[in-house]
Parts: structure tokens; sequence; C-alpha cells
């Protein structure tokens, strides 16, 4: 298929212009530094958690890092995906082949997000190695399942760069609005979300467990809070308790008693990862559509 010649093509590009290899010599250092300062150099103290005593003391060292850090490499990696060969004129030869521009643009998308998980499975199977030599109990199935949801957040934000770089005439006018989407996710999102939510409760009357759902409704529409609550579930007893850490430590409570330990079906684990996988086919049909009407 036309589409697997140009992800194929732009993998192997990246294994020319050496992407791969530093993208893997980075999630390398990543994943697997931490533990060999923590558990081998003993620098540093493990957390204190339930946890501590297995390989989900990793995942809890980890998940917020990866939450920041995974999404802007996958933003540097992919924001000039198709804009860059757009800028050389490569673009035109490529749509000159049996390539339509539905191709170059899923293509793509495929090719950067292959270029991103080989790295970050390398990157985990070393992680994996040095954690079997500490005395830390493996639990494959949490580690299985971190290692998924990361590499999933990763080719989310591949895609979210790839549509932006579709819509975009030039490297300039892709990187704003990707850096621009990234600080607003990681920055401003919980801002904007308690705004929001005044504002329903001041002007709709919205009542008070409905403002706790909507609260945690919106906050769960930012990719980033998506994937930390979802690796949050991975942890703990179940997705009430994650959903809880969204809330600020001295709320936690009351959200507790007004939400009664039950979530209704749109908070729940499976329509998290709809909200998540929103923020890879969405910005990418939009990006496709823009793509095809412009005039090259």
């Amino acid at each position: 298929m036309s589409w697997q010649a140009v992800a194929r093509k732009d993998f192997q590009d990246s294994i020319r212009s050496k992407w791969l290899w530093a993208l893997t010599v980075l999630f390398v250092g990543i994943f697997a530094l931490p533990l060999f300062l923590l558990f081998y150099l003993e620098m540093g103290t493990a957390p204190s958690q339930g946890q501590s005593g297995t390989s989900d003391v990793f995942i809890y060292l980890m998940k917020q890092g990866t939450s920041i850090l995974i999404p802007l490499i996958s933003i540097v990696m992919a924001y000039a995906a198709i804009t860059r060969e757009r800028a050389s004129g490569s673009l035109k030869l490529l749509l000159s082949l049996p390539h339509s521009r539905e191709d170059v643009v899923f293509g793509k998308v495929l090719g950067r997000g292959a270029v991103l998980t080989v790295p970050i499975i390398i990157g985990f199977v070393v992680a994996a190695f040095l954690l079997l030599f500490t005395s830390l109990s493996f639990k494959f199935v949490n580690f299985l399942l971190f290692g998924i949801l990361t590499v999933l957040l990763g080719v989310v934000f591949v895609g979210l760069s790839v549509g932006i770089s579709a819509a975009a005439e030039s490297n300039e006018l892709a990187i704003i609005p990707s850096i621009g989407l990234f600080f607003w996710f990681v920055v401003l999102w919980n801002s904007f979300a308690n705004q929001v939510v005044n504002a329903l409760t001041k002007y709709a009357g919205l009542g008070t467990e409905g403002k706790y759902q909507a609260l945690l409704f919106i906050k769960l529409m930012n990719p980033t809070q998506a994937y930390k609550t979802l690796v949050d579930t991975v942890l703990m007893e179940s997705a009430f308790q994650s959903r809880l850490l969204m809330f600020g430590l001295f709320n936690r409570q009351k959200a507790a008693q007004v939400l009664g330990e039950s979530l209704p079906v749109f908070l729940s684990n499976a329509f998290v990862v709809i909200y998540l996988l929103f923020w890879l086919f969405v910005p990418v049909a939009v990006g496709y559509w823009a793509f095809d009407q412009a005039d090259l």
C-alpha cells in the first residue's frame, strides 16, 4: 500500500539521519538512568509508598516526567514532518509518485510514530533488565501497561504534530501552535478547567456533584492528564482512586464524599482512552483536510 511506502521511507530516513539512534540513546537515559542512580549508586531515596517494594516504584518515579518529556520529544520530532519537505520541494516529488496526499499524511504519522516507538521500547527493555537485578519484585503486567500507555501518549502527540504540520505552510507556522499546545496542556489547562467550571456553577446553576464531575471531565480532555490518570489506575486499586488524584490535596476528601466512590461512565477508563485518542485522530483528520485543500 502507498501509505506504507511513505511510512517505510520516513523510518529509513530517520535511520540515515541518526534520529533513531539519538532517540534510542535519549530514551535509554530517561528510563534507565534514574534506576541506575537510585538502586545501583544509591543516590537518592526511593518513595515511601506501598509500591516501593515492587517495580511499581519505577512507574511512580517516572509518570510525571514522562507526561512532560514524551509529548515534548514527540513534538520536536514530528512538527516539521510535512512542512520541511514542503519547503525543500521534495513534497512535490513525493506526490508525483503514486502517492496521494492522504498517503503522505497517514504515512508520516505511522513513520514518525514508529521512529518514536522503537526507542521507547528499547528504553523500557533496558529498564526492565536493570529492575531484575534490584531487590524490587518485578510486576510484569503493570510494567507492560505503563510502557503501552507511554507509547500511546507519544503516538498521540506525533499525530497531533503531524496534523499541524500538514495544515501549516512552513516550519515556523507549525512549531508555534505545536509548542503552544504543549504549554497549554502542561501549564495552563488546570486553570482553564477551573475557570470553566466556576462559570458553569455561576451562570448555569451547576450543583456540587455536577461541579466535580465537570471538572474531572474537562481535565481528562487534556491528553497528558488522561495519560497520568490511566497510569495511576495501573498503580491503584480502582479508577475512582486514580481520579481523586486529579484534585488538589485539600479537595480530595470532599470530592470522595460528593462523588460517593462511583464514577459515571464518561469518566471511566474506557472513555479516558477515547479522550486520549481524540487528540490523535481529530488533528490528523483536520490536518489532512487542510493539506488536501492547499495549493502546493
